[in-house]
């Protein structure tokens, strides 16, 4: 039979919400004990409880005293011990309140300290980013993206910052998704979740998504092989709505821009004076400078659309048009210079 930790903190949820503390002493299957629940708008309530523990946890629960004048009901708890070590279940009230609770060891007995050492247990914590490049996207890609980040998350609860009207905003998944129709365009979105693990360190994924810089998926967490593959699936679930063309230049400079390189150092030995040459490299270093400069300025890595009409082609199109117009320019830019150093004089 298992023993149980002697206290445990956690959180409270349901007609009520708040902060929970046990300290259960143990006798083979009989368990009793205090409970200390802080509620966020009534205040702290006292409870005795006495109960089993066979597997599962079972309680009954007597108030004793409170900051509460008067409303406290006979509770019933029942919860289980999840693999990572938390006790996790549901609560009623004979007062009609009803919800769920998570609680979290925070004084483990002895026997469990000796059993945890000999497992050799390890505390570490896993890593993994990985950059999302250019997208663009639609309400539904949101919607199906915040239902996938939010999956393996039984207690964590999505959180949405977004930029709208020159400011951010920040609510609830839950929140955005119902409001999500009438926000219209926005070029940053973050979504952030997280949720208590085993050795109390919490698993964490933000993916956030930026209009000029860096777009990425970071997931942490004590599991190595959860980590990695959250991290992969999320990009995976992205990478349909990404710009290719934007992706690339942000990523390597463009693959035109090396091909605009290797042609000046083909071409320039059919320059005759040294001064014509010093020319041309220059104005092809500033072209290739001034192109990276004008895609990381001007053409935005993120670009989200939320309304229920969707943009005409040309809208979503633009940035890769953009893109595509820019560096054929800049080639044509730079053979048209070099036409000049190489041509003959007129006799």
């Amino acid at each position: 039979m298992s023993s149980l930790a002697t206290k445990w903190a956690g959180r409270l949820y349901g007609t009520n919400t708040g902060n929970l503390f046990l300290e259960i002493t143990q006798d083979g299957e009989t368990v009793n004990g205090i409970a200390r629940f802080l509620d966020n708008l009534y205040g702290l309530a006292l409870y005795e409880f006495t109960g089993t523990f066979d597997g599962k946890l079972k309680l009954n629960c007597k108030p004793l005293e409170s900051s509460i004048a008067e409303g406290l009901g006979d509770v019933t708890v029942e919860a289980v011990l999840t693999p990572e070590g938390n006790l996790r279940g549901n609560w009623s009230s004979t007062v009609g309140t009803a919800g769920t609770f998570d609680a979290y060891p925070h004084d483990i007995s002895a026997a469990s300290q000796d059993s945890a050492k000999s497992q050799n247990i390890p505390e570490q914590i896993f890593n993994k980013n990985i950059q999302i490049g250019s997208v663009r996207l639609f309400s539904d890609d949101v919607k199906r993206i915040v239902a996938f980040v939010e999956q393996d998350y039984t207690v964590g609860r999505a959180i949405i910052t977004y930029n709208i009207r020159g400011s951010q905003a920040t609510k609830y998944a839950s929140d955005f998704i119902r409001e999500i129709e009438s926000l219209g365009e926005i070029n940053y979105l973050k979504i952030t979740i997280q949720e208590t693990e085993a050795q109390g360190i919490n698993k964490v994924i933000v993916l956030e998504l930026v209009e000029h810089g860096i777009s990425e998926v970071r997931v942490s967490g004590i599991n190595e092989a959860w980590v990695i593959g959250k991290a992969e699936s999320i990009a995976q679930v992205i990478r349909p709505r990404q710009n290719i063309l934007v992706t690339t230049y942000r990523k390597y400079g463009l693959n035109l821009n090396g091909v605009i390189f290797f042609a000046m150092l083909v071409a320039i030995p059919g320059i005759s004076e040294w001064k014509d040459r010093a020319i041309f490299a220059a104005t092809v270093f500033i072209l290739l400078n001034l192109l990276l400069f004008i895609h990381g300025k001007f053409i935005p890595n993120t670009k989200i659309y939320l309304s229920q009409k969707k943009p005409s082609f040309f809208k979503r199109a633009w940035p890769s048009i953009l893109s595509w117009v820019i560096a054929a320019s800049s080639s044509i830019f730079a053979a048209w210079v070099f036409y000049l150093l190489t041509k003959s004089p007129s006799p």
